[in-house]
């Protein structure tokens, strides 16, 4: 149940460490690694995929419980419970900005013990999972549907379509949208025109303006001004301009 679980235990009194180590053994926490101060912690931390750690706030070395609180926050970011003997509001004050899963008093009870792990844990997975899901939720807002075998899979309604490349005669920035403009029919991808290009083939669209991304194949004839794609005007930027034209020549 608890193999995939990896638990480092950073105290630096060795007997309550090796008590930990049992009781988590007990209970089929097998991947169990013990540190007694930062240093050896560091080194466990950076060699093991550690899940979560067991601190004592009081190391007896320079490097306090709270300074490793603080390394784990910045550099791992994952859970840990405090385990001390003291209780007093100055030692509560102090170790509250580190944002620790929970806080367990010295003599600790074997079950309450087991139990803040377990409700540690399943809480550390709850906040990652909705990260995961916000983060998902944020591509999928700016990514450009797919590309796909020189294919554009658009979402229209309730289903996809697939429209070729090389049919799309040019790409319009639309606010938060961009306009797939063809022969017979206009389609919305929401997506930035930045984030379109990087997913378009290089050898066949371009950029001639800041809200447009032209199909290179399908230019009629162009000027400094604009370019006739289907005998539709496409404006050219200044700042577009010479690279549209030395794309035109290849």
């Amino acid at each position: 149940m608890h193999q995939s679980i990896s638990i480092l235990i950073i105290e630096d009194e060795i007997l309550i460490a090796q008590d930990l180590k049992e009781v988590l053994e007990e209970f089929g926490y097998n991947n169990v690694f013990r540190a007694k101060d930062f240093s050896q912690a560091s080194t466990l931390l950076k060699a093991h995929e550690i899940d979560l750690v067991l601190l004592d706030i009081n190391l007896n070395h320079s490097v306090s419980g709270v300074d490793v609180a603080h390394h784990i926050n910045q550099h791992y970011q994952i859970p840990f419970i405090y385990i001390t003997s003291y209780s007093d509001s100055a030692t509560l004050e102090s170790v509250k900005p580190t944002k620790p899963a929970s806080f367990l008093l010295k003599p600790y009870n074997k079950m309450l013990l087991l139990a803040t792990i377990e409700i540690a844990l399943f809480n550390y997975s709850v906040k990652v999972n909705a990260a995961e899901k916000k983060l998902e939720l944020q591509q999928k807002s700016v990514t450009c549907d797919f590309i796909i075998n020189e294919h554009l899979i658009i979402k229209e309604n309730y289903h996809y379509i697939k429209i070729p490349l090389l049919q799309v005669l040019w790409f319009e920035s639309d606010k938060n949208y961009v306009q797939v403009i063809t022969s017979d029919k206009k389609y919305l991808l929401r997506c930035s025109l930045k984030k379109l290009l990087e997913h378009l083939p290089a050898k066949d669209f371009t950029k001639c303006h800041k809200c447009y991304i032209i199909n290179l194949a399908l230019v009629e004839t162009f000027n400094s001004d604009y370019v006739i794609i289907k005998g539709n005007k496409v404006p050219i930027s200044r700042t577009e301009y010479l690279d549209v034209v030395q794309r035109l020549k290849m």
